[in-house]
């Protein structure tokens, strides 16, 4: 599992479903905090989630 926080933000992703339902349902009893779904954007980034990987780009920039 991979978690990064940054200030007020946080991403998380393993290969592992449960793993992500229980590390998420874990953080909601902790924090306040709601689920975004599917990470698209994040810190200036554009992520896409592909079959055949992950890319990231900054071309809004």
């Amino acid at each position: 599992m991979y978690v990064q926080i940054y200030v007020d933000d946080i991403v998380f992703r393993s290969t592992n479903l449960s793993l992500c339902k229980e590390f998420s349902k874990t953080m909601q009893g902790e924090f306040e905090m709601s689920t975004m779904g599917e990470l698209t954007f994040f810190l200036g980034l554009q992520i896409k989630q592909m079959s055949d990987g992950i890319f990231i780009s900054q071309s809004k920039y």
